[in-house]
């Protein structure tokens, strides 16, 4: 069995960084896993005390994580944008950054782009992909009704079949469902206090919470 703390878009939060130093002093994780946006465009130290806080830490930049931040993250052992790591009988891969925004952040990338990130991880049926943008259509419906997913991220799932992508970036959307033989995890945003616990055994489990 292993059991993994997953969050998402902590925004250099300060509280929510507490609130996990709080749950991983009295609870253990074979692996905690980031789905991007660690920051606001920064700042850097916010970053530096998030890396030294987990060990065991596989994650993502989010689009609002700025060059200076991708820079200072990027020899990190578990940052896994366009990566592979092998962790046990699966492999997590990562996809940062999303799809253009009608708001200029600074790490958007084309569709493009996006499918040639994600055809660099050589992921397959055991991988758990930590994407920041969710697939089109799935856990992605912002306030007007649109769907603001990526189509990259949509055609890798159905090409692929990942055993699980665990994902971020639309905080109006938190849930969990399949897509083809792909568990989606839409996880909440950590900025608010909100995180999940994913344990595989013999089923894949997920809890929402608070924390």
């Amino acid at each position: 069995m292993y059991k993994f703390l997953a969050f998402s878009d902590i925004h250099a939060s300060e509280e929510a960084l507490d609130a996990l130093r709080r749950l991983t002093a009295r609870e253990s994780f074979d692996a905690i896993l980031c789905a991007g946006d660690l920051t606001n465009r920064g700042p850097v130290s916010y970053v530096k005390e998030l890396l030294e806080l987990f060990d065991k830490f596989y994650f993502v930049h989010g689009n609002m994580d700025s060059s200076i931040i991708i820079d200072e993250i990027r020899n990190h052992p578990g940052y896994l944008h366009g990566k592979k790591i092998n962790f046990g009988e699966w492999n997590f891969v990562g996809l940062g950054g999303s799809n253009p925004t009608p708001f200029s952040t600074p790490s958007e990338y084309s569709e493009k782009q996006l499918e040639h990130f994600l055809e660099l991880t050589e992921a397959d049926y055991n991988s758990i992909v930590l994407s920041h943008p969710p697939p089109k259509g799935i856990f992605d419906v912002v306030g007007d009704g649109q769907h603001v997913g990526s189509t990259a991220v949509l055609d890798f799932i159905k090409k692929v079949k990942p055993l699980m992508l665990i994902c971020g970036h639309i905080h109006e959307n938190v849930g969990k469902t399949i897509v083809d033989e792909t568990l989606i995890v839409k996880l909440p945003a950590a900025e608010e206090l909100k995180a999940a616990k994913i344990i595989i055994s013999d089923k894949i489990k997920v809890e929402f919470f608070s924390l």
